[in-house]
């Protein structure tokens, strides 16, 4: 094993930056409790939540969200 291997390592990805713990989790994967959540979040004044859906994805933990300029597809 050398230096050249970390680059290639996919451990920790996903993993929320806030919070290091909990997995970033796309509209369709949260429970029905946890979409109730996120359509009660700060970023719920600023954008609609169709494209929070397509762009957007949460820490079930501390209730990070994360977004990205392309939508995602499911």
């Amino acid at each position: 094993m050398d230096e050249s291997d970390y680059a290639h390592s996919t451990q920790g990805e996903g993993l929320c930056p806030r919070c290091a713990e909990g997995p970033l989790k796309a509209f369709y994967e949260l429970s029905e409790e946890e979409r109730e959540v996120v359509k009660r979040l700060p970023a719920s004044a600023d954008y609609l939540l169709d494209a929070r859906m397509a762009r957007r994805r949460w820490c079930t933990r501390c209730w990070h969200e994360e977004g990205s300029e392309t939508p995602r597809l499911a």
